[in-house]
């Protein structure tokens, strides 16, 4: 079964990241910005190494099942 955007990638993201990535020009919750590569890609490398989400919004870092269902999209092709 493939990973949806919709369904299992959008509900990684807090409504604190996606408003605070927002004012940045990220739109996290916009499947048009994030199935490019390079920006998923950004994203991706941002919560892998745990500088998103940043240490002082009192948020934790993403966790290893977190951050392989993102990169599992990106390596399926970015599904809707």
């Amino acid at each position: 079964m493939a990973i949806s955007f919709k369904t299992d990638i959008v509900p990684l993201f807090t409504s604190v990241d996606i408003e605070h990535m927002s004012r940045l020009e990220v739109p996290l919750d916009d499947y048009a910005y994030m199935s490019q590569p390079d920006n998923a890609a950004g994203v991706y490398h941002q919560v892998s190494n745990g500088t998103m989400p940043p240490s002082a919004s009192g948020e934790q870092p993403w966790s290893e099942d977190k951050v392989q269902l993102f990169k599992q999209w990106m390596d399926g092709g970015y599904a809707p």
